[in-house]
C-alpha cells in the first residue's frame, strides 16, 4: 500500500514531537510551514509553537512568518518519510524552499 503524503506527513509530526533534540532545535522557532504538491494542488499547513508542531488546517495563513516547501507529491512523501535528503532535492531542483535565510537554515538543520 502506498503512503499518502498527508499520512507521511502526520507520521513526520509524529516523529518530531516525540524527538527530544528536536524540541531543542526548534526552541525560539515558531513559523507557519507551507507544503504544497504541485501536482495535486494539496497543500498542508503546520505552525510551530512551543517546540512542537501541529497542523493549522482550515486557518488563513499569515504571510509573515511563512516557510513554504513545494514539489510533486511524490518527492514530498520521499523527503518527509527520510527516503530522499532534501538538500539534494533542493540542488537537484525537484524541492523548491521560500522562506527567509534563518528560516532555511532551520530546516537543513533538522534535515529539511
Amino acid at each position: 500500500m502506498e503512503t499518502t503524503l498527508q499520512e507521511c506527513l502526520g507520521s513526520f509530526v509524529s516523529s518530531v514531537n516525540a524527538n527530544e533534540r528536536m524540541a531543542t532545535l526548534l526552541k525560539g522557532w515558531e513559523p507557519q510551514l507551507v507544503i504544497e504538491a504541485t501536482d495535486s494542488g494539496q497543500q498542508f499547513r503546520y505552525r510551530v509553537q512551543g517546540c512542537r508542531i501541529g497542523e493549522i488546517a482550515g486557518e488563513p495563513v499569515d504571510d509573515g512568518d511563512n516557510v513554504m516547501l513545494r514539489s510533486d507529491s511524490a518527492t514530498l512523501v520521499r523527503v518527509f518519510s527520510g527516503a530522499l535528503n532534501p538538500a539534494q532535492a533542493y540542488l537537484e531542483g525537484n524541492l523548491e524552499v521560500f522562506g527567509s535565510d534563518r528560516d532555511q537554515i532551520k530546516l537543513v538543520l533538522w534535515g529539511l
